[in-house]
């Protein structure tokens, strides 16, 4: 091939390959660009001519024309990310809350950045420069406790700020589930096969979550009738080791007079205190029927296959975020508790009471 020939077919190629800018549909559409530029922003302060704006709709599709996010960002002076600060990158609960924040930042044209922090007791939360230097423009935050100075600070400072999953005192602007009404629904489906001995594996008491779980419990056992023994009511973290630890520990001090059946505050905590159970030598569900808040794919394939609360979990995530838009477009924020309600996924870890089997 002659080098005049290759060069304008390299050439050919490069054009095809490069991104269309304004001035590339500015050509097609025989227009100058900033008569693009306003049309594509939906500027009407100078409103261009039906057909002039039809042509140019039309070249920015043939061309593929996206805008430059960069210099977008640069003439709003806003990021378009927002940041998601979780508790746990292993826990796969908040891959269903990711679900619902992303499909809302989808729609808005927002980017989502996830952000594992350390907790309101630890000095550096990792995210803190996200907001500092200007990187995100709103917080959703999974890591408040109740008393929480850091982000009560951040909340004051005038980021908008959207708690999941959590309230906090100070703060006003959080999407969380009926979570009383979750534990009451298990502790019903137990009563209904017969189970009088029940007990509950509670979250954290600094944690609003773990707070109204453990509320739900008590409020429950209290419709039945029922007592929980404080051996029968271990207090852990939302983890697999915290599961099996406070499994261990509720077997020490229970001795021989063991419930029949536990309600378990998080996934990841069931999971350990089941491990724990059959370490012990003890059968799920035959010794022990066991039911965990919030529903995961994965429930499915533990053993014995868990029975779970099926939470609203990815719609909190989605309402969060539109509240948190909402925010940033300078809208009063609200503390909201979805109103859906929450049903039972039954497995095999749940089954009558050994004296009551056949």
């Amino acid at each position: 091939m002659r080098r005049g020939k290759q060069a304008e077919v390299f050439g050919s190629l490069k054009s095809e390959s490069r991104a269309a800018n304004l001035k590339d549909v500015a050509e097609r559409a025989g227009v100058d660009a900033s008569t693009v530029s306003r049309v594509l922003r939906g500027d009407e302060r100078k409103p261009a001519k039906a057909e002039t704006r039809d042509r140019i709709l039309q070249a920015a599709r043939e061309m593929g024309y996206r805008p430059n996010g960069v210099a977008r960002s640069l003439r709003t002076r806003r990021t378009e990310a927002i940041g998601l600060v979780i508790p746990d990158a292993g826990n796969p609960g908040f891959l269903e809350i990711f679900k619902g924040v992303q499909a809302a930042a989808s729609n808005a044209g927002w980017h989502v950045i996830v952000i594992e922090g350390r907790g309101p007791r630890h000095g550096n939360l990792g995210w803190e420069r996200l907001v500092t230097e200007g990187r995100v423009d709103g917080l959703l935050v999974l890591t408040a406790s109740v008393r929480d100075p850091v982000v009560r600070g951040f909340a004051r400072s005038g980021v908008p700020l959207v708690l999941v999953n959590r309230r906090s005192e100070g703060v006003v602007g959080s999407v969380v589930m009926n979570d009383a009404r979750g534990a009451e629904v298990a502790i019903d489906h137990f009563v209904s096969l017969g189970h009088r001995r029940i007990g509950h594996v509670a979250g954290p008491p600094d944690i609003d979550t773990g707070r109204r779980r453990t509320a739900g419990f008590r409020a429950a056992l209290k419709k039945h009738a029922l007592v929980a023994r404080p051996a029968w009511m271990p207090v852990t973290d939302y983890t697999e080791a915290g599961g099996a630890e406070a499994a261990r520990r509720l077997l020490k001090e229970a001795g021989r007079e063991l419930p029949t059946a536990l309600y378990v505050a998080s996934f990841l905590s069931g999971v350990g205190a089941m491990g724990a159970f059959k370490n012990a030598g003890l059968s799920v569900p035959r010794d022990l029927s066991i039911i965990v808040s919030d529903e995961l794919a994965v429930a499915a394939h533990t053993d014995p296959p868990l029975s779970t609360v099926l939470m609203p979990v990815t719609r909190m995530g989605e309402v969060a975020a539109n509240m948190l838009f909402g925010a940033m477009a300078g809208r009063a924020v609200s503390d909201v508790v979805l109103p859906d309600q929450p049903r039972l996924m039954l497995r095999a870890s749940t089954a009558p009471p050994r004296q009551l089997s056949p």
